[in-house]
């Protein structure tokens, strides 16, 4: 098993920030490897609720992202499966006294070492965390600095 963890902080506050990471239409945005992304049962972001997101690179293949827990403007969790591989994963949403938001994810990958496209399952996630993240942060903060709306 593997566990990561990394950290962000952006300009908008909580509320922005939370509505932004939800909108799964932006995803692309912040790392160019989706294809289709739907639910395909229950209601977006519910407990139990399932989206279903096809990955186009490194592989071809489609993750199964099953909703564990959902605390509006503060917490989600998910286990997704694919492949032979679960992820388990956190994300938490905190406000700073400066109306920046810290958001940090965490979680799980297993087996850590199974190898796709030449390369292990633990270093494909965690190169792809920094991506997405770095990437999630630069958007919220061209939305605050435009002052424009999600």
């Amino acid at each position: 098993m593997h566990r990561f963890h990394y950290s962000i902080t952006t300009k908008a506050d909580r509320a922005l920030t939370w509505e932004i990471y939800r909108n799964w239409t932006l995803w692309n945005s912040f790392a160019n490897i989706y294809g289709d992304l739907h639910w395909r049962e229950g209601k977006p972001w519910e407990v139990g609720s399932r989206l279903q997101i096809e990955i186009l690179k490194p592989l071809h293949c489609v993750i199964d992202h099953v909703i564990t827990e959902n605390e509006a403007e503060s917490r989600l969790a998910w286990h997704d499966t694919a492949v032979g591989i679960t992820i388990r994963q956190q994300v938490e949403f905190l406000e700073l006294p400066s109306r920046e938001t810290r958001v940090h994810t965490w979680g799980e990958v297993s087996p850590a070492d199974l190898k796709i496209a030449g390369r292990p399952v633990s270093q494909l996630v965690t190169s792809f965390t920094e991506t997405w993240y770095e990437n999630f942060r630069f958007f919220c903060d061209q939305f605050v600095e435009a002052g424009t709306q999600v």
